[in-house]
């Protein structure tokens, strides 16, 4: 989920802890929703971090105690409040945050150091404006009503709950309609899936590979009859020399649906592999890694991201 969303179910839920109306224990709760994200700095000194450092350790249950702890002595430290109560206030937004985080197609390691796995219940865009309005219409409430500030916030965590499980039913609508889509166009899938797209839950993308190429077709739930899919081919031309780097391991193991294709630009071979999976983000683009090959096999460059 985006940024915003994270603070404000962390704050809600807290909201519902014995004394989580106390600011102390609000800020460790906000702090600790937040926090997790801060695994991004690892793209200043790793362009693959994005998917061998994010939503990793700091999104476990091992590694989000370990940030909790951080968080709630550095707020002991200024406020000498209760240090119990300002690390659950801190799990709990660290929790919130993996919670939402698995609810998006990206995935979260949620079992590391045990596990490398990605879990992942992919029915909502990583920006979802129905549930951020869920969650802020109760946060805002809890502060305004001081007598049912925690019976409110219990509300909205049931009303996400609620919508959680009401966007479950529409993926698996959105399947069925995928699969229609799919055998009216003679389509012969070997695996497929449905990604959400902004602003969900009505708008979704079809993936399917088949054994020549991919199928890739964003739709509606309702509404018209969406065109005709947009088709990859897999490509013909040997790329063992470039699928023996590491980087490129790395992003097979990762991606769902992964495409490739090369082309020259000067002394240059470019390869480019893509995972259809990912083609609404808020960064822009697909997400893609893009290499420049010298004319020895050196890397010349090499980019991970959503900007191609």
């Amino acid at each position: 989920m985006d940024f915003l969303t994270h603070g404000i179910t962390g704050v809600l839920a807290a909201r519902t802890l014995p004394g989580g109306h106390q600011r102390s224990i609000m800020i460790a709760a906000l702090i600790g929703a937040l926090a997790p994200d801060l695994d991004a700095v690892g793209k200043l000194w790793d362009p693959m971090a994005p998917i061998t450092v994010h939503r990793i350790a700091t999104h476990s249950f091992f590694g989000g105690a370990i940030v909790a702890l951080v968080v709630a002595g550095l707020i002991w430290h200024f406020s000498h409040e209760n240090f119990a109560r300002l690390f659950g206030g801190a799990y709990l937004g660290v929790l919130s945050h993996a919670a939402l985080d698995l609810l998006t197609p990206f995935g979260t390691a949620i079992l590391w150091p045990l596990s490398d796995r990605r879990f992942a219940l992919p029915q909502h865009h990583v920006i979802d404006p129905i549930f951020s309005t869920i969650a802020l219409t109760f946060l805002i409430a809890s502060f305004k009503s001081k007598e049912r500030r925690t019976s409110l916030a219990r509300i909205g965590l049931t009303g996400i709950t609620l919508y959680v499980l009401v966007t479950g039913a529409y993926q698996r609508m959105a399947v069925s309609s995928w699969h229609g889509l799919m055998e009216s166009q003679g389509i012969k899938p070997i695996r497929s899936a449905v990604i959400p797209l902004f602003p969900g839950p009505f708008r979704w993308l079809g993936v399917a590979e088949a054994d020549q190429e991919f199928y890739q077709q964003p739709f509606w739930l309702y509404g018209s009859s969406p065109g005709p899919s947009i088709v990859f081919a897999k490509t013909k031309e040997d790329l063992g020399y470039a699928q023996q780097l590491k980087a490129v391991q790395l992003f097979l193991n990762f991606a769902r649906f992964p495409w490739s294709r090369a082309w020259s630009s000067g002394t240059f071979r470019i390869v480019e592999y893509r995972d259809l999976a990912f083609a609404d983000h808020p960064l822009g683009g697909p997400l893609a890694l893009q290499i420049w090959l010298d004319e020895s096999g050196s890397i010349g460059k090499m980019e991970l991201g959503h900007r191609f």
